[in-house]
């Protein structure tokens, strides 16, 4: 088999071995049914509130915070799903960079009557101070995304959880403030009450964890469910619980936050490496400062993004011209790139190399050899 060489890893990363053990080995000790008053589902339901606790001494929130999805969109969806079916409308604030997951809810919160005002992203950054100039007494939900995944762009979510509160207290009505941290948990530090959101979206397959399991953070009691069921995880996302995919991402989250800073010293040290080796061949999208040192957007008006993606992925090399939630739908992804003010020709030239936890110097290295080699700039 031709070994591969991934830099996809805001996609999706390998599952750990760690992980993979805790899923095997929850799947065989605890499969019975978290809900059943019997032993077996006694013994699930204790296993997954060890592990509801694990993650919340990571995250150093209170355990009865956290909800158990299969994804970080549906902990997105679940916030503003609440939102959107509320009787009550008003105004919702929504960054232009925002990932699909929330960005794609602004046409039904139109048609429901609501009034979406867009945060403007120069170059991938929201201001705090448009933000501030964009609230009103309707103001009601403000998504603001952690760490951008397209360019890797950091946002000021403490500095907008501020102004908010600030405006709250003038006003006398309720702001939640909703984070997407999919690409911030495992890659940047950050301390999730510090940053005051009321809620905060996760998935544990960016940070070596099991695909199909996710985690909502919520501190809203006003958040409501739609699903109906069982009523497991505070009614909030019912139906019987991935005990084994679950207790894969404790483990994920465990070792990625005890490893937190090596592994964030290796990404700095893989992107400045990239940065010095194709510094003339390419043009950076990704910010040199105050961005994710584990996403590094690259762009050149040699080949269309498509087609160098697709040369490259013939030589063993996996990169992305563009988020994978994106790529099925034509344009989403430029309309990001030009979102934060760069033209139309640099983002049909865009593409993403996302490091990962067991990215080498060798493999970093051979990946800017062939795009010098791609791009005739040997």
């Amino acid at each position: 088999m031709k070994k591969i060489l991934y830099f996809d890893n805001a996609a999706t990363t390998k599952i750990s071995e760690k992980a993979l053990d805790a899923y095997i080995s929850a799947s065989k000790d605890y499969w019975g049914n978290p809900s059943s008053l019997h032993q077996a589902g006694q013994e699930a339901h204790s296993r997954l509130e060890d592990d509801r606790n694990k993650i919340a001494s990571c995250l150093q929130v209170k355990p009865q915070d956290l909800t158990f999805t299969a994804s970080s969109t549906e902990a997105n969806s679940i916030i503003l799903q609440s939102f959107l079916w509320s009787p009550q409308q008003g105004q919702i604030l929504i960054p232009s960079i925002e990932h699909s997951a929330v960005k794609g809810f602004e046409r039904l919160f139109r048609e429901k009557g609501w009034t979406v005002s867009t945060i403007d992203a120069p170059k991938g950054f929201v201001d705090p101070d448009q933000v501030a100039s964009l609230l009103n007494p309707k103001t009601r939900l403000v998504c603001m995304m952690l760490v951008n995944n397209v360019t890797g762009s950091i946002q000021p979510v403490g500095e907008i959880v501020k102004v908010c509160r600030a405006y709250e207290k003038r006003t006398g009505r309720k702001i939640h403030v909703h984070t997407d941290a999919t690409q911030a948990l495992g890659k940047i530090p950050f301390n999730l009450g510090s940053l005051g959101v009321d809620s905060a979206a996760f998935s544990a397959h960016k940070l070596q964890g099991p695909k199909g399991v996710g985690l909502l953070y919520n501190i809203d009691p006003s958040i409501q469910g739609l699903s109906r069921g069982g009523g497991q995880e505070h009614a909030l996302r019912p139906g019987t619980e991935n005990t084994a995919g679950i207790a894969s991402m404790a483990v994920a989250i465990s070792d990625a936050l005890e490893n937190l800073n090596l592994h964030q010293q290796t990404a700095q040290h893989l992107n400045a490496l990239c940065r010095k080796e194709l510094d003339g061949v390419v043009s950076f999208l990704s910010p040199g400062e105050n961005a994710s040192p584990w996403i590094l957007n690259i762009t050149t008006d040699k080949l269309p993004s498509e087609v160098l993606t697709r040369m490259l992925s013939d030589k063993g090399i996996c990169v992305s011209s563009g988020s994978a939630c994106s790529n099925n739908a034509q344009g989403k992804e430029e309309s990001i790139i030009t979102a934060m003010h760069f033209s139309p020709k640099e983002a049909k030239g865009s593409i993403r190399i996302s490091f990962g936890y067991q990215t080498t110097d060798d493999e970093a290295m051979l990946l800017c050899l062939t795009l010098k080699e791609l791009l005739g700039r040997n």
